[in-house]
């Protein structure tokens, strides 16, 4: 099967700028790399051959660097963005560079996590799933109750309006890392899209078969300072080695 890796890095990164002023959020230095090569890793160590970014701000920037963080083998396409729009048009957007290909496995770019998403990979396989979420039982307390699983693994999402989690549904925190057949992109127009989770929720409501899974792995979130500054005391600290089996 082959798989290519989509790396969502066009946002403004508004909440890092304080620290970072002239630096688009992906560049910014984390454990003396940029932030966007933690991300990178995470696709390579999955087993992907061609790594999608999308730009926006800073793109510039992005295209001088993001050529020399590659490793051998890997194919980088750059979908440059004129107008920022958002996770679901940003991905739909960049169609013709994942065309052919099996599964296409997302992160953001301002995710640092020692996970391995090839576990995951193979379970949305097994499953035969349309999309598979990666949750986290911690995260911002903010983000709870946005999105849960249910018993047997189905993903669970609010209405559009919001609402609480049923019976039989775990609430978490979506990690920003989902592994995805192609064909759920087909037909969106990136100029209309909502957000990624939006198409998400209307794959449900179709009947689509949409899944989840937690990881009890370290995450953070690059793109605040508080999380930029939790992620360089993992760092110090030697951090976790990949897991290889989650789940």
């Amino acid at each position: 099967m082959r798989l290519c890796g989509f790396i969502l890095a066009a946002g403004l990164g508004t909440r890092i700028r304080p620290l970072f002023p002239d630096l688009p959020k992906p560049l910014v230095p984390v454990g003396g790399r940029p932030a966007i090569a933690w991300s990178i890793d995470l696709l390579v160590r999955a087993g992907v051959s061609r790594i999608v970014v999308n730009t926006h701000h800073k793109r510039e920037m992005m295209r001088q660097v993001l050529p020399d963080l590659m490793p051998p083998g890997i194919e980088l396409f750059l979908s440059e963005e004129e107008s920022l729009l958002g996770t679901g048009g940003g991905i739909a957007h960049a169609q013709k560079y994942f065309d052919g290909f099996d599964w296409l496995l997302i992160a953001n770019a301002d995710i640092l996590s020692p996970l391995s998403l090839r576990s995951f990979w193979k379970r949305a396989v097994r499953e035969d799933s349309l999309a598979h979420l990666v949750l986290s039982p911690d995260g911002p307390e903010s983000e709870r109750g946005r999105i849960g699983r249910r018993r047997g693994g189905a993903l669970w999402l609010p209405p559009a309006g919001g609402g609480e989690p049923p019976s039989g549904v775990s609430p978490g925190v979506f990690v920003g890392m989902h592994i995805v057949r192609p064909e759920v992109f087909r037909g969106v127009d990136s100029r209309t899209a909502p957000s990624v989770i939006e198409i998400y929720r209307r794959r449900l409501a179709e009947g689509g078969r949409l899944r989840a899974s937690f990881t009890r792995s370290f995450w953070v979130d690059l793109g605040t300072e508080d999380g930029y500054r939790r992620a360089a005391q993992y760092l110090e600290g030697g951090g976790d080695r990949v897991r290889q089996e989650e789940g």
